[in-house]
């Protein structure tokens, strides 16, 4: 199969995981980070002038999300405020710059 040369801008990034509840027992999620696709050269560009901080390179990049609720089950609107207070969540942004690098990438194909 050829390969297209299209210009991507936005990438849809599943982000899975657990959590811990308040009894230690590990609650899963996922969720999808709406972003803005870069390419190589401005991943490596952003990670280099953000000294390769994690969170702020995820705060550049995100956009939107979809499958974040709130305690009753209401979708929570997405805002730089509530992205902050889940990048505050140890190891999230670790798990979503994972995911975004993995998703956003080239694969071989086996």
């Amino acid at each position: 199969m050829a390969l297209k040369l299209v210009k991507r801008n936005k990438i849809a990034v599943t982000v899975k995981g657990t959590l811990s509840d308040e009894d230690g027992k590990p609650v899963k999620f996922d969720f999808k980070l709406h972003c803005k696709r870069l390419t190589q050269d401005e991943i490596d560009s952003a990670m280099k002038d953000r000294k390769s901080e994690v969170k702020g390179f995820i705060r550049e990049v995100a956009q939107g999300w979809e499958g974040v609720l709130d305690e009753v089950g209401a979708p929570v609107p997405f805002s730089a405020e509530i992205l902050d207070e889940q990048l505050n969540e140890a190891g999230m942004p670790v798990l979503i710059m994972q995911a975004y690098l993995e998703q956003v990438s080239a694969t071989a194909k086996n």
